[in-house]
């Protein structure tokens, strides 16, 4: 009978499943909207369509819960990942516009619904001592593929021929499901607690640090939808800058933060700082940098690197030191909490959306970052209130 394999080993395993599935993931990512836009080619509508997608991510993240303890995340995972293939092979295929929302609709729900699955084989694994620099890891292997991806899709990006996208995504998908089949057959999954969200609410709102990282999570979230969503679109159809050159160039450069920067914070959290410090400085990198992209119309591609290079350098900190501080809150029997804070980040791509929709309607598309800014700036508050963990 073969031996169980070790923790490292899990850890590592689990890590490349995770690498893997970050390819699928941000390979079409910075895309979306522009492919969307094809069938829906007004602005305000494309955001629509993945708040129509995250109403039904909502709900899916909050029965998780129910189908991990009935079926144990293994076979969960393994099912949500074939469907994801499947809807991936399909969008490389039609071209009926009506295939083509639905299909993406569908892509998008079980895309974040298996992060939260690989979030709970991480979180079974992790001793809680240990949690600012295991997260910081777990966020760097998947920063690692957000940052290398749109170099990939700006190479196989030819005559926009999205095709090529979708099937590589599908590819990087079918690898990461093999790892899981292969490797996690014995996985012992913990005693799932199924959320009730009224109980779950009032716990979240009792606890002035959870409710308050959990809301700092949120900023994050549509911090990252308004610029996954809108961004593309501005820097090409109202700065001018072709798409090969956003993706191959720019967007990149501007990821290189969350690969330098993530684990060595994650370690100083623990260490030495807590992440109470880091968290400001993070929001307020992130506030006065994307304020000021409001009043950039140059199309240099340096600049623009540059500019997002320094946005997301507040965010990769924030990004880690939110992931770092809520889960020395949390074991991983807590499903209910920690689908709590997922539904917040899905509850971000409904919300965003609808916002930067209607905002639209009454202001410039370069005021969108203004407003942007001051929303990260207004999270200062609750990260200078939270109990520090040092």
């Amino acid at each position: 009978m073969p031996q169980p394999l070790s923790r490292k080993i899990l850890f590592f395993l689990i890590y490349l499943a995770s690498l893997l599935y970050s390819f699928h993931y941000a390979i079409p990512l910075y895309i979306e909207s522009s492919f969307i836009s094809q069938v829906i080619p007004t602005a305000q509508f494309v955001g629509l369509v993945f708040s129509f997608a995250s109403i039904f991510t909502v709900t899916g993240t909050f029965l998780l819960p129910r189908f991990l303890k009935r079926f144990g995340n293994y076979r969960t995972t393994l099912t949500v990942m074939g469907l994801e293939i499947f809807a991936l092979i399909i969008l490389a295929l039609v071209s009926n516009p009506i295939a083509i929302v639905v299909f993406f609709v569908m892509q998008r729900i079980l895309g974040d619904i298996i992060f939260l699955n690989l979030d709970y084989f991480v979180e079974a694994f992790t001793d809680n001592e240990k949690t600012g620099g295991m997260r910081a890891i777990f966020m760097t292997v998947l920063n690692v593929a957000y940052a290398v991806a749109p170099f990939l899709a700006g190479l196989m990006l030819t005559d926009h021929e999205y095709w090529k996208i979708w099937l590589g995504a599908a590819l990087f998908m079918a690898l990461g499901f093999l790892v899981i089949a292969r490797y996690f057959k014995n996985y012992e999954d913990p005693d799932y607690i199924i959320p009730n969200f009224k109980t779950t609410f009032y716990l979240v709102r009792g606890s002035h640090d959870l409710h308050s990282i959990i809301f700092m999570h949120f900023a994050l979230s549509f911090f990252y939808v308004w610029m996954v969503i809108y961004m593309p679109i501005y820097l090409n159809k109202f700065i001018g800058i072709p798409m090969h050159d956003i993706l191959g160039v720019i967007i990149p450069i501007a990821l290189l933060p969350f690969v330098l920067f993530e684990v060595g914070l994650g370690k100083l959290a623990d260490k030495k700082l807590g992440e109470k410090e880091i968290l400001t400085v993070g929001f307020l990198i992130m506030g006065l940098s994307t304020m000021s992209v409001a009043w950039v119309t140059t199309a240099s591609l340096t600049f623009w690197a540059i500019l997002l290079f320094i946005t997301r350098t507040g965010a990769s900190a924030v990004e880690a030191m939110t992931e770092s501080y809520f889960y020395k809150q949390v074991g991983p029997g807590d499903a209910h909490l920690i689908t709590f804070m997922r539904t917040l980040r899905a509850t971000s791509y409904i919300i965003a959306p609808v916002i930067g929709s209607v905002l639209l309607y009454f202001i410039s598309f370069n005021y969108l970052w203004l407003i942007l800014g001051i929303f990260m700036l207004s999270a200062i508050w609750f990260s200078l209130t939270i109990k520090d963990t040092k």
